[in-house]
């Protein structure tokens, strides 16, 4: 027996090998291959595809190398640019997430009835050298952090359940002095790190060249006026110097905007989007603001309208330009709603707590005293899950903000307790105004869901 599985073992390790090779090709390949190669490609991919579903993804990537969709030209630009590392990091997880993984996903659906989360936020620390207005950070000591060997058990129960990737929040993840130490101990995991870029320095970004397997994302307001405004003097100059370095090596980036009522229309313009482009970020995430954490303030949400602006302008961006922007709120219907409470993710603070969402700061468990896969189907994790989606649009999914209540009276329910002081503004305190901003958001969506996405029932049955 002990014969056979170590077999067994040599023999997945062989096709593992195999598999990243190729895959390491196939990434270099599409950098200089012709559409017609890449559309061949696919095919052999499809032929590989462990399941229908992965299958059919790749069948919508050869549709879009078929019709000339921008994405296809990120995909050489990315493809071409990437150090060896990088390419050696992305193929690794590809097959790992893809042909290893998902057996450890399956048993844990077959066992849970429910898949495991995509990814694990984890915030090590809350410590932040900057002060940015409305932000949830605030006065930390690095006696608050997470201690490095619970975010190692974090990562070791999740690679057990198949899950491969992990996002570092804070505060600034940079001021957590185990942080490369962690990112070294797990070659075959990614890491993708929310940062100021303020510590990204050359340093900083020669060790993540040596690793290949952490993915930053820069956090900016727009453009040089927004940015310094929210963040500080001086800090759009850093921003842009992190991500000089981060192209010059060969390095995966993306960026990251908190829209608010006074950045909104620039954080979408195409100025700004060309100057990513162009500095070389291959993804944007949109998070627009919450009232959440240290002096939360209302009047920092975007309108309604500048919601429906984001939604629309992503939309059409995404159709029109080499990268890849996500609106947290506005794709829903991608996601088919809310992905809280461990549907996709999970958040793990500082202190350990778990909390359904990186804007949600209540916990029933807390990391230190429970594994992981007790937090994930605690009563209180498990009855969000049921609840979802919490409407039929999917463009309106936030039980914090689009249906205000809702998460309330599911905190109150299980005995869900604030993380930090104020936590649970959002969920009592504010709820007056936030039901008057659903009314309104939900006034201003009126029959975009009917007319918009009709595509939705393809995609969902896909």
């Amino acid at each position: 027996m002990r014969l056979q599985t170590r077999v067994g073992s040599v023999g997945s390790d062989i096709r593992r090998f195999t598999l990243e090779q190729t895959l390491n090709a196939a990434i270099k390949l599409i950098s200089s291959a012709s559409d017609k190669s890449l559309i061949r490609l696919t095919y052999i991919l499809e032929r590989f595809a462990p399941s229908a579903t992965d299958a059919n993804s790749v069948r919508i990537v050869r549709e879009a190398f078929r019709t000339g969709h921008p994405s296809v030209v990120l995909a050489q630009k990315v493809a071409r640019n990437l150090s060896s590392n990088y390419r050696r990091g992305l193929a690794n997880f590809i097959v790992r997430s893809t042909f290893f993984d998902s057996k450890k996903r399956l048993a844990y659906t077959e066992k849970y009835g429910i898949s495991p989360p995509f990814t694990i936020l984890i915030s090590p620390t809350m410590r932040c050298n900057l002060r940015c207005d409305g932000c949830f950070a605030g006065e930390y000591s690095e006696k608050d952090d997470l201690p490095a060997e619970i975010v190692q058990r974090i990562i070791n129960e999740g690679q057990e359940i198949g899950v491969g990737f992990y996002t570092i929040l804070g505060g600034e993840p940079f001021l957590y002095k185990p942080l490369f130490d962690i990112i070294e101990k797990n070659p075959t995991t990614i890491f993708q790190i929310f940062t100021n870029a303020t510590m990204v320095n050359e340093k900083v970004v020669d060790k993540l060249a040596s690793l290949g397997n952490a993915v930053l994302v820069l956090s900016i307001e727009g453009l040089e006026k927004e940015t310094n405004e929210r963040r500080g003097d001086g800090v759009f100059d850093k921003v842009m110097r992190a991500a000089d370095l981060l192209r010059e090596s060969g390095a995966l980036f993306m960026f990251s905007v908190t829209p608010t009522r006074k950045n909104t229309e620039v954080a979408v313009s195409d100025e700004f989007i060309d100057l990513m482009i162009e500095k070389g970020a291959f993804l944007g995430w949109y998070f627009s603001y919450m009232p959440v954490g240290r002096d939360p303030d209302l009047s920092l949400m975007p309108t309604p309208e500048q919601r429906d602006y984001i939604r629309r302008r992503v939309s059409k961006i995404r159709s029109t330009k080499p990268i890849l922007l996500i609106d947290f709120w506005g794709d829903g219907a991608l996601t088919s709603g809310c992905l809280a409470g461990g549907r996709q993710f999970i958040h793990i603070s500082n202190r350990g707590d778990v909390e359904p969402c990186i804007f949600c700061h209540v916990a029933t468990h807390n990391i230190k005293g429970t594994s992981l896969v007790e937090a994930l189907n605690s009563d209180f994790f498990k009855a969000i899950r049921k609840a979802q989606p919490f409407g039929k649009t999917h463009i309106r999914p936030c039980p914090l903000i689009d249906y205000p209540g809702a998460m309330a009276g599911l905190a109150k329910r299980f005995g869900a307790y604030p993380t930090h002081p104020g936590a649970d503004r959002i969920l009592n305190d504010f709820i007056p105004e936030l039901k008057e901003y659903a009314e309104n958001v939900k006034c201003v969506y009126e029959g975009v869901w009917e007319k918009e996405y009709q595509w939705y029932e393809q995609w969902v049955n896909r």
